[in-house]
């Protein structure tokens, strides 16, 4: 006859198991990330507003535009995910986020990621350069690095949009993209609609394939499959990031959702450069 401590166990083992069958058949979200963030939502409109327009301006406008999100990524991130060390993480990523596109577009103002990994050398070596001077005993090393590591990540991808806007035909593939992206992120207001909560990637990714098709139509280039496809895969990696960081507890500060929407505009950059190399050269 099992003794008592193995019946507890058991008990608590079954009782785990019927949890974990309920969540899997009916997931539960916790309510802060079913709750819509209009902060985040207008931020990525305007961000990609001012960009199609620094796209149509010069590079080294946009360069501007991302050094900018940079900043505000710097300023909301360590918070957003928990740094211990909020400081060395901001000055880290704030000075790749600003020295990323900025070396991108030197030293003559055309875009070129020759000097990006330099800039994330530069961060990297901010990064471990803070924690070696710390004097608070370095509470969660590891868990810091990582914030600050996937900051400065964020940071660098967020340089690749440059490339896309050298010449007219990636240029129109940018502003397509980011035409696209600004609209997919009105999928985000529908997360109160229980309904519709589990088709918002789908619902994003539609309407980022339609915005992007629009706005290929007006400037006249590029093709409607490179822009649908752009449009479609800028909208889904920007929403899954977006949805990723909605469960976090400071995404309810202004500062938390304005970091989710830099970090929503800069990684999806690497897609938009991956099918202008493909599909318009």
């Amino acid at each position: 006859m099992p003794d008592v401590d193995e019946q507890v166990s058991e008990t608590r083992a079954a009782r785990r198991a019927r949890r974990d069958a309920m969540l899997r058949q009916a997931p539960r979200l916790p309510e802060m990330a079913t709750v819509p963030r209009p902060v985040v939502v207008v931020a990525t409109l305007v961000w990609c507003a001012l960009l199609v327009v620094a796209v149509r301006i010069d590079p080294v406008v946009v360069a501007a535009v991302l050094a900018w999100a940079g900043l505000v990524l710097a300023w909301g991130w360590p918070r957003l995910l928990g740094s211990s060390s909020r400081f060395g993480s901001s000055l880290a990523i704030g000075v790749a986020g600003v020295l990323a596109p900025v070396a991108s577009v030197l030293p003559d103002g055309e875009p070129d990621l020759a000097l990006v990994p330099a800039a994330l050398a530069i961060g990297l070596g901010l990064m471990f350069g803070h924690q070696i001077v710390r004097r608070d005993g370095r509470p969660r090393l590891t868990e810091s690095i990582g914030v600050t590591s996937f900051g400065l990540a964020l940071a660098a991808l967020g340089a690749t949009w440059l490339p896309v806007t050298l010449g007219t035909r990636p240029a129109a593939l940018a502003v397509a993209a980011f035409v696209g992206l600004g609209v997919s992120a009105l999928a985000d207001l529908a997360v109160g609609i229980q309904r519709l909560r589990a088709w918002l990637l789908p619902l994003a990714m539609v309407l980022g394939a339609s915005g992007a098709l629009v706005a290929a139509a007006v400037v006249g280039e590029p093709g409607p499959a490179a822009a649908a496809l752009t449009g479609l895969l800028v909208a889904a990696v920007s929403h899954a990031l977006r949805r990723m960081l909605s469960v976090l507890p400071p995404v309810t500060a202004v500062r938390g959702q304005l970091a989710s929407a830099a970090a929503g505009i800069l990684v999806p950059g690497v897609v938009a450069y991956g099918v202008a190399l493909a599909l318009v050269g």
